[in-house]
Order: structure tokens, then C-alpha cells, then sequence
């Protein structure tokens, strides 16, 4: 009987052994959990950079601004008399506040600092004060996305690189720092040197940009590859600020818009094609006429510019003398059908996206049948009337003249590269199309080197090897103070023998294609001299 109660008393105590054991097990994790819930992390993002935009060379076009000091904030008498040696009396009072909350914080600081506390990541800013290709680049809108240019079309891609700095620390429930806890900083920074190549040979931008700024108002300059239609420069006046675009939003002279990609009207380079679809359809250059400073069409006169009369002159002669009439009268040779067909296939009237995403201006093709009229007819032959026409096909035109007849349309995106600067993915060579013979291409070579010799071009004839170009001065319509606007055209290749390049230059306004451009076209060729092999 004893030896029962004595079993029966040693399992009570053990089962209750087991109970309190268990109630304290739960109690302790409660208490444990409740531990882990009060201990955070904190997590700040000090910066979150996009993808680069490059030249050809691999060069970064973004991303060479001004150094900026983003830093992450622990609160603390330390941090306190450091940031109050680099901010302002302003900036510290906002400071404050952030100090007297307790948690960590991030702080554009205006220069570097050492403490305690303070960990800065001194970083340049996307835009330099001198940025290049401000109009191909675009700009970003207030959120930090892409809202013009390659910063739009790729706004995806380049803000997808997540090139971040992160700064963690381990806190309390309340976001105070945990004392005897380290900070835990991420840098990724080196991902944001993933991004989008362009054909953009920064230095030939660059000496576009100055020689346009000394010359030109509102224009455009473009510098095209020889035979292949790369871009390699894109130059449009006036210029902005991408820090501050808001206030150019309203301006008259409309600096956001792209001018080498948007239409004006031409005249005079349109005689090329006309003397194009003349000797494809088989008329010798040889052909003359004798310019009396007239021609009547239907009725309605038809004047050379400044009512010059040239006399007597074969194509080339015509050519180098930007003559109307004689253009007049030999496109009443030419079926009209075979001179729009060959407008067509010089990409007049079509637009020509340049990367994907960015597309220019198709300008305006009249319509065929409107060609049967006399007097359309007449427009047309020396590029007036409807015909409106961007920088980026004046250029596509020369190009095809001056590779041999075979035409491109042109182009900016080179490909993609990872924070290696590997290539992702690379953009295709754009076929060409014959679209004129060689021959018929090495004629018009010869009459555009006329132009420069002893032409309406001589302006622009350059100090180092020769050159080809063709001029314009094309009547808008638009008058100020009783005086009409003229847009200004000089549009050539260099060096003449084996074409390296095609500059096209224009201007919005002006005193005429020879007087206002061709001084820029002199100018960057001699400076392109360098480049020829």
C-alpha cells in the first residue's frame, strides 16, 4: 500500500513538473517573439540610379554632371555638428526635424562629410552643364522617367538596371537605431553602367554644337556616316536646360523640338533628284538651256533667285547655279510619274524611325496626281510648293549620292550593353536599296563639286581636301515686319574623293543656304579633316 501512494505522489510531481515547464517554455517564446517584433530593419535607399546612354566608342554620354553628395543620416549629436558645417542655416532647420524623429534618414548634402553617423556616396548628377546631344538624349519628367528622346524610348530598359545604394540598420518598434547593432550598406551602383549605345561620335557632336551655336539661331546639323546612314552627329538650335525644362515649356523659339527631324520647306538640294530621275530616264547631262532669269508656265512666272539670269547652261552648270528655270524646263522632259518614283525611293514623304521608339518626321510628298498640273509640276522640279522635307532626309539624299546610288535610311541605335559594357543586343546594319545608277551617282557627285568650286556652295568650300554640296534658299510664306522668312539649306559630303561624310546643315530663317550655312559646313569638314584616313 505505501509503495502505491509513494508511485501514485512521484507521478503527480513529475506531471506537474511537466505542466509548469511547459507553461514556462510558452511564456519564454511568447516573451521571445515579442523581442524579435520590437527588433526591425530599417532600410533606407540613398540612391537609385538609371541606365547610361552611350557613343560609339562606349564613351557615357549621361551620367558626367556635377558631383552630388546623397548621404544616409543616423541621428546623433556627431551627425548634428557635421551637417551643420555644410548646410545652410535653412537647410538645418529641415534638418532638425529629422534629427529631434529619431529614425535614419537620407540628405542631399552640398559637400562631403566625415562623422559618425553620416555615410555619404558621392555621385555625379545624369546632366553635365555642357551636355551633349540634349534633343537625341531627351529629359526626364518629374517622377524621374524618360519623357523625350532615347530617355523615353528606352525608359523601360534604363530604369530597369537597379543600380541602387541601400543603407539597413536594425531598429527598435519606434525606428530608433539598436545600439551594439551595424549597418548594412548594399552598393550596386556599377549596374547602372548597363545601357543603350548609340552611333553618336561625341566629339563630331560635339564640334557640330559649337559650330552651329556661331552661326545658326534655329537650325539643325546632322553628320551622317558615309556609306552606312550612322548618325554620327545631331545638332539642333536652340538648345535647353534638361535640369530645367519647365522653362522652356512656352518659348517662342520652341527649344524642345527637334529641328533635324521635323519638316521645313526645302528647295534647291530637291534638284538633285530631279537631275536624278533626268539621266536614269536617259537624258544627257549635257542638255541646255539658256536661263533668261524667267520661265513661263501656264500663265504664272517662274523666277531664279533674285531674278539672276544665268544664261546659258548644261545640268552641272545648272547645278552650281542653283538654276530654277532650267530645272523648270527639263522636268517637262520627264514623265512625272518616273520623278515622284524616284522622290519615293529617296524617302521623301516617309518617316524614318532612327532607334526604336524614335521616329522623325515623314514631311510632305505631294500627291502623284497632282503632278499632271503645270504648275505643281514646275513647283516640284526645284523643290517648292507642298514639299516639305527634315534635315534627316536632305542627309539620307546626299548619302545616296555620295555611296554610289544606293540608298539607307538613317540611323541612331548601335545596341545594348550590360554594366560590362558587353553588348546585349546590337542593332542590324540597315540594307540598302539602289535606287540610281553609279554612274548617275558619280554625275551628280561632279555637279555638287561644281557648287563648291564655283557655285552657290563656294561658301562653304573647306580649307583642307574638296568637298560636294548642293545650296537652298526656299520661300516659307511666313513674313515678319513685311519681309519673308526663307529656310536656309547646305547640304554636301566630304572629303569628294571617297566620301566619309555628309553634313547637312539648316537653318530657320537666314540670309540664304550659301551666306548663313555654308560657313558651318567650311567649318566642320575642316574639322572632320582629322577623321579621313
Amino acid at each position: 500500500m505505501l509503495k502505491r501512494t509513494v508511485a501514485l505522489f512521484a507521478l503527480f510531481v513529475l506531471s506537474a513538473f511537466a505542466i509548469l515547464l511547459a507553461i514556462y517554455q510558452i511564456s519564454s517564446g511568447a516573451g521571445l517573439a515579442e523581442a524579435a517584433a520590437d527588433q526591425q530593419t530599417y532600410t533606407l535607399t540613398v540612391s537609385s540610379a538609371r541606365g547610361t546612354i552611350y557613343d560609339r566608342n562606349l564613351d557615357a554620354m549621361t551620367g558626367n554632371g556635377k558631383i552630388v553628395y546623397p548621404a544616409a543620416v543616423v541621428p546623433g549629436a556627431e551627425a548634428a555638428a557635421s551637417l551643420s558645417h555644410v548646410c545652410s542655416t535653412s537647410e538645418m532647420q529641415t534638418v532638425q526635424s529629422l534629427l529631434t524623429e529619431g529614425k535614419p534618414f537620407t540628405l542631399m548634402l552640398p559637400a562631403t562629410v566625415s562623422s559618425a553617423g553620416v555615410d555619404v556616396f558621392p555621385e555625379h548628377q545624369r546632366y553635365s552643364e555642357d551636355q551633349p546631344a540634349v534633343h537625341v538624349i531627351g529629359y526626364l519628367d518629374g517622377s524621374g522617367n524618360g519623357a523625350a528622346g532615347i530617355e523615353k524610348a528606352f525608359n523601360s530598359f534604363l530604369s530597369s538596371t537597379k543600380g541602387k545604394i541601400t543603407v539597413s540598420y536594425q531598429t527598435d518598434a519606434l525606428g530608433h537605431i539598436l545600439s551594439g547593432t551595424d549597418k548594412t550598406v548594399s552598393n550596386e551602383s556599377n549596374l547602372r553602367k548597363s545601357g543603350v549605345v548609340l552611333t553618336i561620335d561625341q566629339s563630331i557632336q560635339k564640334l557640330a554644337e559649337k559650330t552651329a551655336s556661331q552661326y545658326l539661331k534655329k537650325g539643325a546639323v546632322l553628320v551622317l556616316e558615309v556609306p552606312t546612314g550612322k548618325i554620327l552627329a545631331m545638332a539642333s538650335l536652340p538648345t535647353y536646360s534638361q535640369t530645367n525644362v519647365a522653362s522652356v515649356l512656352n518659348a517662342e523659339d520652341s527649344p524642345l523640338l527637334n529641328r533635324a527631324a521635323s519638316a521645313y520647306s526645302f528647295g534647291s538640294v530637291f534638284k538633285l533628284v530631279a537631275a536624278a530621275s533626268a539621266l536614269e530616264y536617259g537624258i544627257s547631262p549635257d542638255t541646255t538651256y539658256t536661263c533668261t532669269g524667267a520661265v513661263d508656265v501656264d500663265g504664272a512666272a517662274f523666277h531664279c533667285y533674285d531674278g539672276e539670269k544665268h544664261g546659258a547652261e548644261n545640268m552641272q552648270q545648272a547645278i552650281a547655279n542653283s538654276c530654277n528655270t532650267y530645272f523648270v524646263k527639263l522636268m517637262q522632259k520627264v514623265p512625272p510619274d518616273n520623278f515622284y518614283r524616284m522622290a519615293k525611293a529617296l524617302g521623301f514623304g516617309s518617316s524614318c524611325e532612327i532607334a526604336p521608339g524614335v521616329v522623325a518626321d515623314s514631311g510632305v510628298l505631294p500627291a502623284q496626281n497632282t503632278l499632271s498640273i503645270p504648275r505643281a509640276l514646275a513647283n516640284f522640279s526645284f523643290g517648292q510648293g507642298d514639299l516639305t522635307v527634315t534635315p534627316l532626309q536632305a542627309a539620307a539624299l546626299v548619302n545616296t549620292i555620295a555611296s554610289g546610288g544606293v540608298y539607307v535610311q538613317p540611323y541612331l541605335y548601335a545596341g545594348e550593353v550590360n554594366e560590362n559594357l558587353q553588348y546585349t543586343d546590337t542593332a542590324q546594319s540597315r540594307q540598302g536599296v539602289r535606287v540610281m545608277t553609279e554612274k548617275t551617282a558619280t554625275l551628280l557627285r561632279e555637279f555638287m563639286k561644281a557648287s563648291i568650286d564655283f557655285g552657290t556652295g563656294h561658301t562653304g568650300k573647306p580649307d583642307y581636301g574638296t568637298a560636294g554640296a548642293k545650296t537652298a534658299t526656299a520661300q516659307t510664306g511666313k513674313y515678319v515686319n513685311g519681309a519673308e522668312l526663307n529656310d536656309c539649306w547646305f547640304t554636301g559630303f566630304y572629303p569628294y574623293e571617297n566620301p566619309k561624310y555628309v553634313i547637312a546643315v539648316f537653318s530657320e530663317g537666314g540670309e540664304g543656304g550659301g551666306q548663313t550655312c555654308g560657313p558651318v559646313f567650311q567649318k566642320i569638314a575642316d574639322g572632320l579633316n582629322g577623321y579621313v584616313s
